[in-house]
């Protein structure tokens, strides 16, 4: 029999299901548009804090930037570092202003001081720019007679660096494009937890939208048998606006909407997607065998992010760093994972007793774990904030937590994924150097993560907030400074996109933390999609999920069969580093199982439990299934 399934995304809270760039915004009415925000760049800021052009009145630097549509509200010049004169295009710029609690300087530029081509920004008086080593787009330069003459060679102070300066450029304009990407949708789901074999006959989508002159908007469709597309999913085929698409449609589709505009000054709006079905259910029983009924199934709500993130792999350095430093002993008495993770921090916290100590060779060493516990009890290197939730990280790692580093305002921490709280939870390893103390923070007895502190701090409710330390607990707004950081260092977080850097010190800065924050390789939280916080980086996004997305949970798919009381059974899971699965059936012992397996079902109450399990050895959160069946 043929049933019809649509699913609709036209509200703000569908519209955050999807992934999306950040020249993307959901509006608060629901339409998605481009942001009205571009940074023109040409760096990373991937270079060392010492790696400076020196100005004065002999030295200017001077940065080009190519602008094809100059028109704009409002224009800002950005600068790590700075001079004591700025100009554009021989205009002086006025007002110089520091960004606060950042090393980066910016002059509000005047728009129609901007042109259509090439612009010139010149820097002299005095001051410092930072460099990045490169060898395209070459506009950067260096004069040494005070901008007679111009070489993009040979920079530095002994002219031996070619590369480009810490100058960005945020224009209040339209972008040129940007992409917004749905979540998978299951063609085959009807809601009652075991579905029927079903197949696909046809699919349609149908938009609203606006799209002005000079704009445009369309939007293409992907289709496969897995629930997450790989390889043998169909390519991007065009639906809209000449719904030319042919495909051979699957049980999972996904759609990608493509705004563009060619007027700085206009966007399309895309507010309204729907994914029409019309599918072929086999059996006479529209929501599955009529003698098998779902009792208990566990929600799952895979959130995606947006951005790709690469994940620190078991074995190797990590595999030497969990043995070496016996790390399973360290949390051995633990009962609980959040009393191991506590265990954990603790360990790395007392790892360097000295700490903010730069040592014997007053060197500020790299994210690498085995590298500070090597020299940081004499110590030879410094060991700071950003050192010891390093050490937090990559030993939580080691040991087959999901971790990474949060960078916040003047202080960094770190948060880890939690099975037990289903959730991203904070760990500050200490912040204070003469204090040896560490924490998380509680609100209802549940570990929070930094968006959830910022939140509260910023609606005025910390005395929600319970610093709980080792082993005191205290009302996180009447702790004494020196306990803790300010809930001020959440006013701004970031977190990095990997934490495999036991691999590869690349992408990622040498000296992190040493001084103010020029590296663009981090995601920055904004509240909304043009950039306020932090507008100096090119990488912002709102979307919550961007920064807490889901792991380790599995989802339990059940499918009827043509043998009589057997279900089939696929599991589907965001598990960094996946090795399998291990199942638990009518109470049974745990046993390793494929992705997909067959259920034989007995008379009665069937009880089956799913844990994904990742290379470290680490069990997931646990999925259960109750059906009854009546066969």
């Amino acid at each position: 029999m043929e049933a019809k399934r649509t699913f609709v995304w036209n509200a703000r809270r569908d519209l955050e299901h999807c992934t999306r760039d950040g020249n993307v915004e959901v509006a608060r009415d629901g339409s998605v548009r481009l942001c009205k925000s571009v940074l023109f760049q040409d760096e990373q800021g991937l270079t060392h804090r010492n790696n400076t052009e020196n100005l004065s009145a002999a030295v200017w630097a001077r940065k080009q930037f190519v602008i094809d549509d100059p028109r704009c509200d409002e224009a800002r010049l950005f600068v790590f570092g700075g001079s004591t004169k700025a100009t554009c295009n021989g205009r002086a710029l006025k007002r110089k202003t520091k960004l606060r609690s950042t090393g980066w300087v910016f002059w509000k530029v005047p728009p129609e001081s901007l042109k259509k081509g090439l612009n010139e920004f010149v820097f002299s008086g005095g001051g410092s720019l930072l460099i990045e080593s490169s060898l395209y787009p070459n506009r950067s330069a260096k004069s040494v007679d005070g901008g007679r003459t111009w070489d993009s060679d040979h920079l530095c102070c002994e002219g031996i660096e070619d590369g480009e300066y810490l100058v960005r450029l945020r224009l209040a304009q339209f972008p040129k494009q940007g992409w917004m990407v749905s979540e998978v949708v299951d063609l085959a789901d009807h809601g009652s937890g075991v579905r029927p074999r079903t197949g696909v006959k046809d699919v349609r989508l149908s938009i609203k939208g606006k799209i002005p002159r000079n704009t445009g908007l369309s939007v293409a469709v992907r289709t496969g048998e897995t629930p997450t597309p790989d390889v043998s999913w169909s390519a991007w085929q065009e639906a809209y606006p000449e719904n030319r698409c042919r495909a051979r449609w699957k049980r999972y589709v996904q759609w990608r909407a493509v705004l563009v505009s060619h007027d700085a000054g206009r966007t399309s709006e895309l507010s309204r997607v729907a994914v029409e079905a019309v599918v072929d259910v086999q059996g006479a029983h529209a929501g599955g065998r009529p003698d098998v009924k779902v009792l208990e199934l566990t929600p799952v709500s895979l959130r995606q992010r947006s951005y790709p993130f690469a994940h620190q792999p078991p074995g190797g350095r990590a595999g030497t760093l969990r043995e070496r430093y016996e790390l399973d002993r360290v949390v051995a008495e633990g009962k609980t994972e959040l009393e191991r993770l506590i265990l954990l921090r603790n360990w790395a916290r007392l790892s360097a007793p000295r700490g903010w100590n730069r040592g014997t060779a007053e060197w500020c060493p790299p994210w690498d774990a085995l590298i500070l516990l090597e020299t940081n009890k004499k110590p030879i290197a410094l060991c700071m904030c950003t050192h010891y939730s390093t050490i937090f990280v990559q030993c939580a790692l080691a040991l087959g937590y999901n971790a990474r580093h949060v960078i916040l305002d003047h202080h960094c921490v770190a948060e880890v994924w939690s099975n037990q709280f289903r959730k991203w939870i904070m760990i500050d390893t200490g912040g204070l150097k003469d204090v040896p103390l560490t924490c998380h923070y509680e609100k209802d007895d549940v570990p929070l993560n930094a968006l959830e502190i910022r939140a509260l701090w910023k609606a005025g409710k910390t005395d929600l907030i319970e610093a709980v330390y080792t082993p005191a607990r205290i009302r996180a707004d009447r702790a004494e400074l020196k306990r803790q950081c300010k809930f001020e260092n959440y006013r701004r977080f970031a977190i990095p996109f990997r934490n495999n850097h036991l691999v590869t010190p690349f992408p990622g800065e040498l000296e992190q933390g040493q001084v103010q924050y020029f590296c663009d390789m981090y995601l920055w939280w904004e509240d909304k999609a043009v950039p306020t916080a932090s507008p100096e980086y090119g990488k912002t996004s709102c979307r919550a999920a961007d920064f807490y997305w889901t792991l380790n949970e599995t989802l339990i798919d059940m499918q009827v069969t043509e043998a009589p009381n057997t279900l089939q059974v696929t599991l589907g899971t965001v598990t960094p580093n996946l090795s399998g699965f291990v199942v638990s059936i009518d109470g049974g012992k745990w046993e390793e199982k494929a992705a997909s397996f067959t259920w034989k079902l007995r008379r009665g109450e069937n009880e089956l439990r799913v844990k994904s399990v990742n290379g470290f050895g680490v069990k997931g959160v646990e999925s259960v299934a109750r059906v009854a069946c009546g066969g």
